[in-house]
Protein backbone atom coordinates (compact mmCIF):
# COMPACT_ATOMS: atom_id res chain seq x y z
CA UNK A 1 0.00 0.00 0.00
CA UNK A 2 1.28 3.45 -0.91
CA UNK A 3 2.65 5.40 2.01
CA UNK A 4 2.53 8.83 0.38
CA UNK A 5 -0.55 11.03 0.89
CA UNK A 6 -3.19 11.15 -1.82
CA UNK A 7 -3.02 14.49 -3.68
CA UNK A 8 -6.20 16.41 -4.50
CA UNK A 9 -5.80 19.57 -6.59
CA UNK A 10 -8.99 21.57 -6.09
CA UNK A 11 -8.87 24.00 -8.98
CA UNK A 12 -11.12 26.62 -10.38
CA UNK A 13 -11.10 26.69 -14.17
CA UNK A 14 -8.17 28.53 -15.78
CA UNK A 15 -6.22 28.78 -12.50
CA UNK A 16 -3.17 26.69 -13.40
CA UNK A 17 -4.44 23.35 -12.14
CA UNK A 18 -3.33 21.46 -15.25
CA UNK A 19 0.22 22.78 -15.27
CA UNK A 20 0.49 22.15 -11.53
CA UNK A 21 -0.73 18.58 -12.08
CA UNK A 22 1.94 18.09 -14.71
CA UNK A 23 4.60 19.60 -12.47
CA UNK A 24 3.71 16.99 -9.87
CA UNK A 25 3.63 14.08 -12.34
CA UNK A 26 6.80 12.11 -12.99
CA UNK A 27 7.09 8.34 -13.03
CA UNK A 28 7.88 6.48 -10.89
CA UNK A 29 7.43 9.21 -8.28
CA UNK A 30 3.85 10.30 -8.90
CA UNK A 31 0.91 10.58 -11.26
CA UNK A 32 -2.03 13.01 -11.23
CA UNK A 33 -5.26 12.15 -13.07
CA UNK A 34 -6.78 15.18 -14.82
CA UNK A 35 -10.47 15.63 -13.95
CA UNK A 36 -11.48 11.97 -13.65
CA UNK A 37 -14.73 12.93 -11.81
CA UNK A 38 -14.36 10.10 -9.31
CA UNK A 39 -16.05 12.18 -6.61
CA UNK A 40 -19.27 11.95 -8.61
CA UNK A 41 -18.86 8.16 -8.87
CA UNK A 42 -17.72 8.37 -12.48
CA UNK A 43 -14.38 7.76 -14.14
CA UNK A 44 -13.36 9.77 -17.19
CA UNK A 45 -10.30 8.08 -18.65
CA UNK A 46 -8.07 10.04 -21.00
CA UNK A 47 -6.63 8.15 -23.96
CA UNK A 48 -3.02 8.85 -23.00
CA UNK A 49 -3.67 7.58 -19.47
CA UNK A 50 -5.24 4.41 -20.82
CA UNK A 51 -2.15 3.73 -22.94
CA UNK A 52 0.25 4.52 -20.10
CA UNK A 53 -1.45 2.23 -17.62
CA UNK A 54 -1.67 -0.57 -20.19
CA UNK A 55 2.12 -0.41 -20.39
CA UNK A 56 2.12 -0.96 -16.62
CA UNK A 57 -0.12 -3.99 -17.02
CA UNK A 58 -3.32 -2.28 -15.85
CA UNK A 59 -6.44 -1.85 -17.98
CA UNK A 60 -8.27 1.20 -16.65
CA UNK A 61 -11.37 0.49 -18.72
CA UNK A 62 -11.70 -2.97 -17.19
CA UNK A 63 -11.12 -1.48 -13.75
CA UNK A 64 -13.86 1.08 -14.41
CA UNK A 65 -16.38 -1.49 -15.59
CA UNK A 66 -15.65 -3.77 -12.64
CA UNK A 67 -16.04 -1.19 -9.88
CA UNK A 68 -18.32 1.54 -11.23
CA UNK A 69 -21.62 0.94 -9.41
CA UNK A 70 -24.38 2.99 -7.84
CA UNK A 71 -22.79 2.59 -4.41
CA UNK A 72 -21.31 5.82 -3.05
CA UNK A 73 -17.51 5.95 -3.22
CA UNK A 74 -17.30 2.53 -4.90
CA UNK A 75 -14.80 3.63 -7.55
CA UNK A 76 -12.69 5.61 -5.06
CA UNK A 77 -12.64 2.70 -2.62
CA UNK A 78 -11.51 0.44 -5.43
CA UNK A 79 -8.83 2.95 -6.39
CA UNK A 80 -7.41 2.71 -2.88
CA UNK A 81 -7.92 -0.97 -2.18
CA UNK A 82 -7.41 -2.58 -5.59
CA UNK A 83 -5.55 -0.27 -7.96
CA UNK A 84 -2.98 1.40 -5.72
CA UNK A 85 -1.49 -1.85 -4.38
CA UNK A 86 -0.91 -2.93 -7.99
CA UNK A 87 0.83 0.37 -8.72
CA UNK A 88 3.21 0.24 -5.76
CA UNK A 89 6.25 -0.71 -7.80
CA UNK A 90 5.39 1.62 -10.70
CA UNK A 91 4.04 4.82 -9.14
CA UNK A 92 4.74 5.89 -5.56
CA UNK A 93 2.08 8.60 -5.22
CA UNK A 94 -1.29 9.17 -6.86
CA UNK A 95 -3.62 12.15 -7.04
CA UNK A 96 -6.32 13.92 -9.02
CA UNK A 97 -7.03 17.39 -10.27
CA UNK A 98 -10.65 18.50 -10.48
CA UNK A 99 -12.32 21.77 -11.51
CA UNK A 100 -15.83 20.56 -10.62
CA UNK A 101 -15.37 19.78 -6.96
CA UNK A 102 -18.83 18.54 -6.08
CA UNK A 103 -18.21 15.22 -4.40
CA UNK A 104 -14.82 16.12 -2.96
CA UNK A 105 -16.03 14.69 0.36
CA UNK A 106 -16.15 11.24 -1.25
CA UNK A 107 -12.40 11.40 -1.82
CA UNK A 108 -11.90 12.60 1.74
CA UNK A 109 -13.94 9.76 3.25
CA UNK A 110 -11.61 7.23 1.65
CA UNK A 111 -8.31 9.16 1.76
CA UNK A 112 -8.60 10.77 5.19
CA UNK A 113 -5.03 12.10 5.11
CA UNK A 114 -5.18 13.49 1.59
CA UNK A 115 -3.39 16.75 0.89
CA UNK A 116 -5.45 19.37 -0.90
CA UNK A 117 -3.97 22.09 -3.09
CA UNK A 118 -6.42 24.96 -3.59
CA UNK A 119 -5.75 27.04 -6.70
CA UNK A 120 -7.04 30.49 -7.62
CA UNK A 121 -6.40 33.32 -10.04
CA UNK A 122 -7.39 36.94 -10.47
CA UNK A 123 -11.05 36.61 -11.56
CA UNK A 124 -10.50 39.24 -14.25
CA UNK A 125 -7.91 37.00 -15.86
CA UNK A 126 -10.18 33.97 -15.54
CA UNK A 127 -12.96 35.85 -17.32
CA UNK A 128 -10.72 37.06 -20.15
CA UNK A 129 -9.14 33.63 -20.54
CA UNK A 130 -12.53 31.90 -20.79
CA UNK A 131 -13.74 34.59 -23.21
CA UNK A 132 -10.85 34.14 -25.63
CA UNK A 133 -11.13 30.35 -25.53
CA UNK A 134 -14.80 30.63 -26.43
CA UNK A 135 -13.96 32.97 -29.30
CA UNK A 136 -11.57 30.32 -30.59
CA UNK A 137 -14.20 27.59 -30.24
CA UNK A 138 -12.34 25.95 -27.36
CA UNK A 139 -12.93 25.15 -23.72
CA UNK A 140 -15.70 23.46 -21.80
CA UNK A 141 -17.80 26.52 -20.89
CA UNK A 142 -21.32 25.81 -22.17
CA UNK A 143 -23.40 28.73 -20.90
CA UNK A 144 -23.61 32.29 -22.14
CA UNK A 145 -20.53 34.03 -20.78
CA UNK A 146 -21.35 37.06 -18.65
CA UNK A 147 -19.85 38.35 -15.40
CA UNK A 148 -22.95 37.01 -13.66
CA UNK A 149 -22.84 33.47 -15.08
CA UNK A 150 -19.10 32.99 -14.58
CA UNK A 151 -19.07 34.50 -11.08
CA UNK A 152 -21.95 32.22 -10.04
CA UNK A 153 -19.99 29.18 -11.19
CA UNK A 154 -16.75 30.33 -9.57
CA UNK A 155 -18.48 31.28 -6.31
CA UNK A 156 -20.03 27.81 -6.11
CA UNK A 157 -16.65 26.15 -6.57
CA UNK A 158 -15.07 28.59 -4.11
CA UNK A 159 -17.68 27.56 -1.51
CA UNK A 160 -16.43 23.98 -1.95
CA UNK A 161 -12.85 25.17 -1.58
CA UNK A 162 -13.82 26.78 1.70
CA UNK A 163 -15.39 23.53 2.89
CA UNK A 164 -12.08 21.82 2.23
CA UNK A 165 -10.06 24.60 3.83
CA UNK A 166 -12.04 24.31 7.05
CA UNK A 167 -11.98 20.51 7.25
CA UNK A 168 -8.87 19.07 5.60
CA UNK A 169 -5.14 19.70 5.16
CA UNK A 170 -4.86 22.41 2.50
CA UNK A 171 -2.33 24.70 0.93
CA UNK A 172 -3.32 27.83 -1.02
CA UNK A 173 -1.65 28.42 -4.38
CA UNK A 174 -2.38 31.48 -6.50
CA UNK A 175 -1.74 31.22 -10.23
CA UNK A 176 0.31 34.38 -10.04
CA UNK A 177 2.59 32.89 -7.37
CA UNK A 178 2.97 29.64 -9.25
CA UNK A 179 4.14 31.57 -12.32
CA UNK A 180 6.47 34.04 -10.63
CA UNK A 181 7.60 32.77 -7.22
CA UNK A 182 10.36 30.17 -7.40
CA UNK A 183 9.83 29.27 -3.76
CA UNK A 184 6.21 28.16 -4.13
CA UNK A 185 6.84 24.88 -5.99
CA UNK A 186 9.27 23.44 -3.40
CA UNK A 187 6.72 24.48 -0.74
CA UNK A 188 3.99 22.56 -2.58
CA UNK A 189 6.19 19.48 -2.95
CA UNK A 190 7.00 19.53 0.76
CA UNK A 191 3.31 19.84 1.65
CA UNK A 192 2.28 16.80 -0.40
CA UNK A 193 5.48 14.92 0.52
CA UNK A 194 6.48 14.55 -3.12
CA UNK A 195 9.83 12.97 -3.94
CA UNK A 196 9.98 14.38 -7.48
CA UNK A 197 13.56 15.60 -7.98
CA UNK A 198 12.50 18.37 -10.37
CA UNK A 199 9.35 19.57 -12.11
CA UNK A 200 7.41 16.92 -13.97
CA UNK A 201 5.99 16.63 -17.47
CA UNK A 202 4.92 20.25 -18.02
CA UNK A 203 3.33 20.99 -21.38
CA UNK A 204 2.46 17.40 -22.23
CA UNK A 205 -1.31 17.92 -22.10
CA UNK A 206 -1.19 21.03 -24.28
CA UNK A 207 1.21 19.42 -26.76
CA UNK A 208 -1.07 16.40 -27.18
CA UNK A 209 -4.28 18.44 -27.51
CA UNK A 210 -4.80 20.17 -30.84
CA UNK A 211 -7.15 22.69 -29.22
CA UNK A 212 -4.38 23.77 -26.87
CA UNK A 213 -1.61 24.15 -29.44
CA UNK A 214 -1.65 27.92 -28.98
CA UNK A 215 -1.05 27.49 -25.26
CA UNK A 216 1.82 25.09 -25.89
CA UNK A 217 3.31 27.52 -28.42
CA UNK A 218 3.08 30.26 -25.79
CA UNK A 219 4.41 28.41 -22.74
CA UNK A 220 6.23 25.37 -24.10
CA UNK A 221 7.43 22.90 -21.46
CA UNK A 222 7.94 25.37 -18.63
CA UNK A 223 5.85 27.49 -16.27
CA UNK A 224 5.86 31.07 -17.55
CA UNK A 225 4.44 34.41 -16.43
CA UNK A 226 3.13 35.31 -19.89
CA UNK A 227 -0.53 35.20 -18.80
CA UNK A 228 -0.15 36.81 -15.39
CA UNK A 229 -2.27 40.00 -15.09
CA UNK A 230 -3.66 39.33 -18.54
CA UNK A 231 -6.49 41.79 -18.02
CA UNK A 232 -3.98 44.64 -17.82
CA UNK A 233 -2.72 43.78 -21.31
CA UNK A 234 -6.16 43.36 -22.88
CA UNK A 235 -6.89 45.93 -25.61
CA UNK A 236 -10.67 45.47 -25.69
CA UNK A 237 -11.96 48.03 -23.17
CA UNK A 238 -15.46 46.54 -23.18
CA UNK A 239 -14.03 43.16 -22.25
CA UNK A 240 -11.91 44.68 -19.50
CA UNK A 241 -14.99 46.43 -18.08
CA UNK A 242 -16.88 43.12 -17.99
CA UNK A 243 -13.91 41.39 -16.39
CA UNK A 244 -13.62 44.10 -13.77
CA UNK A 245 -17.29 43.73 -12.87
CA UNK A 246 -16.69 40.14 -11.81
CA UNK A 247 -14.53 41.35 -8.90
CA UNK A 248 -17.60 43.01 -7.36
CA UNK A 249 -19.57 39.78 -7.80
CA UNK A 250 -16.99 37.69 -5.92
CA UNK A 251 -16.23 39.64 -2.71
CA UNK A 252 -15.58 36.63 -0.43
CA UNK A 253 -13.34 34.97 -2.97
CA UNK A 254 -11.37 38.17 -3.50
CA UNK A 255 -11.01 38.77 0.24
CA UNK A 256 -9.84 35.20 0.88
CA UNK A 257 -7.36 35.16 -1.98
CA UNK A 258 -6.28 38.79 -1.75
CA UNK A 259 -7.44 40.16 -5.10
CA UNK A 260 -8.32 43.85 -5.28
CA UNK A 261 -9.36 46.28 -7.98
Amino acid sequence: MQKKPFIYIASLRRTGGTVLSEALTMLPYSFIFLEPNLGKNKFRIRENDLKLFLQLGINLEEFKQKYLTEEDNSIIKALKNDLLPKLDTHIHQIGVKEIHNRGWQNYYKVFTDMRIILTARDPRDIYISVYHRLQQGKGSWKKELTPETLSTHLNNEFDRQMEMYKKAKCIKVKYEELCTNREIYPKIKAFVESEIPDTGTIGGFNAANVKRKDEYDLHGSIITDKRVHRWQQEQDKRLVAEATKIVDLMPHYCDFWGYKK
